[in-house]
C-alpha cells in the first residue's frame, strides 16, 4: 500500500509541475469565485428590467387607458373609466386591496348576471369592500370575499368555489394577511390551487377519462409539502428556490444551489488529466523511466487513474467551499438552517441544505467518473495526448446531441448508452429522456461501461510497447 501511495504522490508532483496544470486551476477558481458575481449581476439586470414595470408605471397605463376610451366610448365604457379612475386614486396595482376594488365594481356593475344579489345585499357589499380598502382591513376583505362566493352565479364549478372558500376560512382562522410577501399566504394560496386541480383530476377520472399519472403523483406530493410546511411553520424550503427567474429568486441558497452546474467544468478538467496522462507517458518516453521501478504495470496504471480520480474530487470539495463563503459574501447568510423538503414514498422528508447542496456535487461527479475513465482507456491505447483528449471531450459533449437524434428517430435501445445514464439528478426525479429508467438500472450500464474502460486501459497498458 506504501508503494502504491508513492505513485500516486508522484503522479501529482508530475502534474503539478507542469504549467497547464495551474493555468487550468487558475481558470477553474476565476470560474469558482465569479460565478456568484456573475448571478449578482444578473440579479441587477433582471432589476432593472422590472423597474420598467414599476408601479407608476402601470398607474400611467391606467390613464392611458381612460384617454383611449374616452375617445372610442364603447359599450360600457364610463364604467370601465370609473374603475380605472378608483385604481389610480388609491394607488392600486396588486396585492389584496386591488382584487377587492376588482371584486368591488364587478359586483357594483353586475346586471343579476354574475351575483345573485338584491339591491341592498349589493350596496353592502359594495360598502364594505370600499370601507375595508379605506381602512386597510384585510380581515374584512377575507370575511366579504368568503361570503360573496355563495352568490357567485358565474361558470366556475361548485367545486372551485369551495375551494377558494376553504382558502379564505383558514386564512382568517390563522389571521394570515393575504399579502404576497407573506409566506404563509402564498403556500395557503398554492395548496388552495394544488388540491383544486387533484379534485378536477380526480372527477375526471371518475368519468372514465384518461388522466396523466405522473402529473396526479406530483400534485399530491405538492400537497403534501404544502401542508407540512403550514402545519410546522416551514417558512422557507430550497426546493422553492432553485430557479433564478426573477430578481426575488436570487439569494444564497437558490445561487449556491446553482453552483453544481460547475461540476460539468471540474468535469473537463479531469478528462484533460486522465487522457494525457498515460499517453504522455509514451509520447515523452518517460515511461521508460517508471517501469524500471520494482513495481508491476497494473499498480502504476491504477496509481493513475487514482490520482485523476481524486484530483477531481478535490476540486469538487474546494469548488463547494469556494461557492459556500462567495454566495455567502455577495448574497448574505440569511436562512442557513434551511433544509430541502422532499416527498419520499408518501413522507415529508427534510434534507440540511449543506448536505442537499453537498447531494447535487456527488451526482454530477457521476458524468465527471465515467468520462475521465473513458479519457483514460484511450489514453492507455494512443500515444497523441491531444487525440485522446479531444475524443475524450467530443464525446462529453457529444453524447447528449446523440441521445436526442436517437430520441427523436424512437430508438429507444439509446438507454443502453453510457451518456443516457450518467445524469444520475434527472433519473431520479423522472426526467430522463428514456422513460422507465431508474437510478438502478442506470447504475447498472454504468457499472458495465466502467468495467470494459477499465479492462480496455488495463489491457492496452500492460500489453503496449516501450
Amino acid at each position: 500500500m506504501g508503494k502504491f501511495l508513492r505513485l500516486i504522490k508522484n503522479e501529482y508532483i508530475k502534474i503539478f509541475r507542469k504549467v497547464s496544470t495551474w493555468v487550468i486551476l487558475a481558470l477553474f477558481a476565476v470560474c469558482a469565485v465569479g460565478y456568484p458575481f456573475m448571478a449578482k449581476f444578473i440579479e441587477w439586470q433582471m432589476s432593472q428590467y422590472d423597474s420598467y414595470r414599476s408601479d407608476y408605471t402601470i398607474l400611467d397605463d391606467y390613464k392611458n387607458d381612460i384617454e383611449r376610451l374616452k375617445d372610442v366610448k364603447t359599450e360600457g365604457w364610463e364604467q370601465e373609466v370609473e374603475r380605472l379612475q378608483y385604481f389610480i386614486d388609491n394607488k392600486l396595482t396588486d396585492g389584496w386591496k386591488w382584487e377587492a376594488a376588482s371584486n368591488m365594481f364587478e359586483v357594483k356593475n353586475d346586471d343579476g348576471a354574475a351575483y345573485s344579489l338584491d339591491e341592498s345585499q349589493r350596496a353592502k357589499v359594495v360598502s364594505d369592500y370600499e370601507n375595508e380598502i379605506k381602512n386597510s382591513d384585510w380581515k374584512g376583505f377575507l370575511q366579504t370575499t368568503h361570503d360573496l362566493y355563495d352568490y357567485d352565479l358565474s361558470v366556475v364549478s361548485d367545486t372551485e368555489k369551495a375551494s377558494h372558500q376553504e382558502l379564505y376560512k383558514y386564512l382568517m382562522d390563522n389571521e394570515i394577511e393575504p399579502d404576497e410577501d407573506n409566506w404563509q399566504y402564498s403556500v395557503a394560496n398554492q395548496l388552495c390551487g394544488t388540491k383544486l386541480s387533484i379534485a378536477e383530476m380526480d372527477a375526471s377520472k371518475a368519468a372514465g377519462e384518461a388522466i396523466d399519472v405522473n402529473e396526479y403523483s406530483k400534485l399530491m406530493n405538492n400537497k403534501l409539502l404544502y401542508e407540512y410546511r403550514l402545519a410546522n411553520n416551514v417558512e422557507y424550503d430550497i426546493s422553492e428556490h432553485e430557479n433564478l427567474e426573477n430578481p426575488n429568486d436570487f439569494d444564497f441558497w437558490s445561487v449556491f444551489t446553482s453552483t453544481g452546474s460547475l461540476v460539468s467544468l471540474i468535469g473537463l478538467i479531469t478528462i484533460i488529466i486522465a487522457g494525457g496522462i498515460v499517453s504522455s507517458e509514451f509520447s515523452q518516453g518517460t515511461i521508460k523511466f517508471l517501469l524500471i521501478n520494482p513495481v508491476k504495470r497494473w499498480k502504476i496504471l491504477m496509481s493513475k487513474y487514482a490520482t485523476s480520480i481524486s484530483l477531481g474530487y478535490a476540486l469538487i470539495a474546494v469548488l463547494y467551499i469556494l461557492s459556500c463563503l462567495m454566495s455567502m459574501i455577495i448574497f448574505g447568510a440569511s436562512n442557513l438552517d434551511a433544509s430541502y423538503l422532499s416527498v419520499v414514498d408518501g413522507a415529508v422528508k427534510e434534507l440540511p441544505g449543506f448536505i442537499y447542496v453537498l447531494k447535487i456535487y456527488l451526482l454530477s461527479s457521476t458524468s465527471m467518473v465515467v468520462m475521465a475513465t473513458l479519457g483514460f482507456a484511450i489514453s492507455s491505447l494512443l500515444r497523441s495526448s491531444a487525440l485522446a483528449i479531444g475524443i475524450s471531450v467530443m464525446a462529453m459533449f457529444g453524447g447528449n446531441t446523440i441521445l436526442l437524434i436517437m430520441q427523436q428517430f424512437g430508438l429507444d435501445w439509446g438507454r443502453y448508452l453510457i451518456f443516457a445514464n450518467t445524469n444520475l439528478a434527472s433519473i431520479m426525479s423522472g426526467n430522463s429522456l428514456f422513460s422507465g429508467q431508474t437510478v438502478t438500472s442506470a447504475l447498472c450500464v454504468i457499472g458495465v461501461h466502467m468495467v470494459i474502460f477499465l479492462l480496455t486501459a488495463w489491457d492496452g497498458f500492460t500489453r503496449r510497447e516501450v
